[in-house]
């Protein structure tokens, strides 16, 4: 592949968390670099090659076509290892790993691991590293001013009345969510259901996001609890999951939630119509 053939600052993103794609190509476009998006693993793979892109970033399972076949398309089209791709996924097996080094994969990260931050560095470091022509014009991560923890719960006596307690352990998708209902709402973050209880004890609650798969207890005990306690019973809870199976939605509905979304499915604007929906029966 001849230099003249790769624009150094374009990045293909192949990604179907539409949360975590979202977050990505704001984050790629403030440093940048010149974003092109693909839900699916099909589409990904005939624009990678039609397109050659200076890095790919590349999730693992894609609807039409998964990572794995996305980069033996890469690879029969003389993509591969040249191009720097760097794998985005939910699984960090060993095996795992050393397949992807194998194939031409230059980095690695687990979604529930990484930052906002640590994507950008990883990126800038693999097209310093390879073969991505004037290296030097790659762009440095723009450093981030606030995080979920830090946004600052809104005065009570402003328009935002309404508090918001997103139980979410993936940084990228608290990030993004919490910045959404803060143009909106009071907003308080917790990365695992131990954090929630202290901030349930300690502020006025409204409306809960919750995840499912969370670190030491997970969603469906957290959601038992708070239906069971008089004091909690009352709050409307919303689960964001990408569990998406029926048993999984009637599971959660029938425990007391008042709504299932699925995280892959639903944009942050979206997420936040729902709260919305939630709160009117509390402002009506």
């Amino acid at each position: 592949m001849s230099d003249s053939a790769i624009d150094a600052l374009h990045i293909i993103l192949v990604e179907d968390e539409e949360i975590l794609a979202s977050i990505l190509s704001e984050k790629l476009t403030k440093s940048g670099y010149r974003v092109s998006v693909y839900n699916n693993g099909e589409d990904g793979a005939r624009e990678i090659i039609a397109q050659k892109p200076a890095a790919v970033l590349l999730d693992i399972l894609l609807p039409k076509k998964n990572g794995y076949e996305v980069l033996e398309d890469m690879k029969v089209a003389g993509m591969l290892p040249e191009t720097p791709v760097v794998v985005i996924s939910n699984s960090g097996q060993p095996v795992m790993l050393e397949h992807l080094e194998a194939i031409g994969v230059r980095d690695y990260l687990v979604k529930v691991d990484f930052d906002p931050d640590e994507v950008i560095a990883k990126l800038a470091a693999v097209l310093n590293g390879g073969t991505v022509p004037h290296p030097s014009s790659v762009p440095q991560p723009v450093p981030e001013i606030t995080s979920p923890a830090s946004i600052p719960p809104t005065p009570a006596t402003s328009e935002k009345q309404s508090a918001v307690l997103v139980v979410e352990d993936a940084i990228f998708i608290a990030d993004l969510l919490c910045r959404k209902l803060h143009e909106s709402y009071n907003v308080f973050q917790a990365s695992d259901t131990a954090k929630a209880e202290v901030v349930l004890a300690s502020e006025t609650i409204d409306v809960i996001c919750l995840d499912i798969i969370l670190p030491g207890k997970d969603g469906y005990t957290f959601l038992a609890e708070l239906k069971a306690n008089p004091k909690y019973r009352s709050i409307p809870v919303i689960i964001l999951s990408n569990l998406g199976q029926r048993e999984e939605i009637e599971r959660g509905m029938n425990a007391g939630a008042v709504d299932y979304l699925i995280k892959a499915n639903s944009s942050p604007e979206e997420i936040t119509r729902h709260v919305a929906r939630a709160l009117k029966p509390k402002s009506a």
